[in-house]
């Protein structure tokens, strides 16, 4: 099968880490090619990847009405769909898979003008607004499927519409870097100064309000007044940006850089940046955390139970679906950093229980397979190129869930 992977943007989040574990999965039994920015951490990695190209300008519109930007907006999606139709021209795909909503619009505008039926891979969720539910019908009309990355996506995709439209796929990671047997530690405890007998804690994501680095920080800064000596690696860089982002990414990290002067933790929080050898930074830790308002999926938090390292994980989201409480990890409120520096005190205080919940983990994360991913992809893929002859059947719903919405 000829498939041809559409992205909106050159950036790098779960969403491109996604694709290319697809793409992992499938390109040693057919050929696969990528419509996207040539320039960004996607392009450099789907060169690094070798793997064919093809360019397309950037979509940053925002799925917000606004005065000015919304015309901006329509005009880039009308560009990018042009270019995915004359992508998919050369590239002459069964079957494309938009591997985000803005992607999605793009490759209807493109099967307009004669490309290949297409799949809408959603790794976030729409706003419960009229343009939240237009860009879903929209996609609901023309793609032959709309997959979601878990149940709760799936659930909220399907809330926005008032009917079930998502089929759910799991996300996949690289267990091969991710295998605490062959990982050796980064040596981040010696560079940063850390004593042996320090706690080290990670929290690995973009830098964007609804990850909840400030829960990270307000947390260790509960766990130091107490007098635990711990210490906060934050891992990741600001990924999106712009006026078609909802929140000012920007002006939230000098906010965290503030709220560590004001809480007199500068010695203890480690701002990192983005870096390549997370798995060599997971083997360091003692907990992981991801304190997410809503997270859709979470390949860190499944990438952290692969390197065992229990992860403490938001309730509130697609977690309980990776995490069992107090067995592979601990599940907790969102926006509650005191209770958060709670469930930290208990399992750094009991290096027995520590220790159980992260040899549960490696278990617990085998599920999440590139072969698994691309096997469940691919039937979609292929009943896709049969133009509906076998439609794609969407989840059953499941009980209603709460809203929100982030970009």
């Amino acid at each position: 099968m000829r498939i041809l992977f559409a992205n909106h943007t050159g950036a790098w989040s779960g969403a491109e880490v996604s694709l290319l574990r697809v793409i992992a999965g499938l390109r040693d039994s057919h050929a696969v090619s990528v419509a996207c920015p040539d320039e960004g951490p996607l392009a450099d990695a789907v060169r690094g990847a070798g793997l064919d190209l093809l360019p397309l300008p950037g979509v940053d519109a925002s799925l917000r009405i606004h005065p000015v930007q919304t015309p901006v907006g329509v005009a880039q999606l009308a560009a990018a769909g042009w270019a995915l139709a004359g992508a998919a021209r050369r590239a002459a795909p069964d079957v494309i898979h938009a591997n985000t909503a803005r992607a999605g619009l793009m490759a209807a505008i493109a099967r307009r003008r004669g490309a290949a039926p297409f799949v809408v891979r959603a790794h976030e969720h729409l706003p419960p607004s009229t343009v939240g539910r237009s860009v879903l019908g929209v996609l609901s009309r023309s793609a032959e499927a709309v997959v979601a990355n878990s149940d709760y996506t799936a659930a909220r995709l399907d809330e926005v519409l008032g009917r079930p439209v998502a089929v759910r796929v799991y996300n996949s990671i690289d267990h091969d870097r991710f295998d605490p047997s062959v990982t050796r530690p980064a040596g981040l405890r010696e560079r940063l100064g850390i004593g042996p007998e320090a706690h080290l804690l990670g929290h690995v994501a973009q830098i964007t309000p609804w990850k909840g680095q400030d829960v990270s920080v307000r947390m260790l800064a509960q766990l130091r007044a107490e007098g635990i000596d711990v210490h906060l690696a934050l891992v990741g860089q600001i990924a999106f940006g712009g006026s078609g982002v909802r929140h000012d990414n920007h002006a939230f990290l000098e906010s965290l850089r503030g709220l560590v002067a004001e809480l007199g933790v500068g010695d203890a929080v480690h701002f990192l940046g983005q870096r390549d050898d997370v798995p060599e930074i997971l083997a360091e830790l003692d907990l992981s955390l991801l304190p997410s308002w809503e997270e859709p999926f979470g390949l860190a938090v499944v990438e952290s139970m692969a390197m065992g390292v229990p992860p403490l994980v938001t309730s509130v989201g697609a977690a309980p679906e990776l995490v069992q409480d107090r067995v592979t990890g601990r599940l907790l409120p969102p926006r509650d950093p005191a209770a958060w520096a709670a469930a930290a005190r208990e399992l750094l205080s009991q290096p027995e229980l520590l220790r159980r919940i992260g040899a549960a983990g490696p278990g617990a994360a085998a599920r999440f397979r590139d072969d698994v991913h691309a096997r469940e992809m691919l039937g979609i893929y292929e009943r896709a190129a049969g133009a509906t002859a076998e439609p794609v059947a969407p989840r059953e719903p499941k009980a209603e869930v709460g809203s929100a919405w982030r970009s």
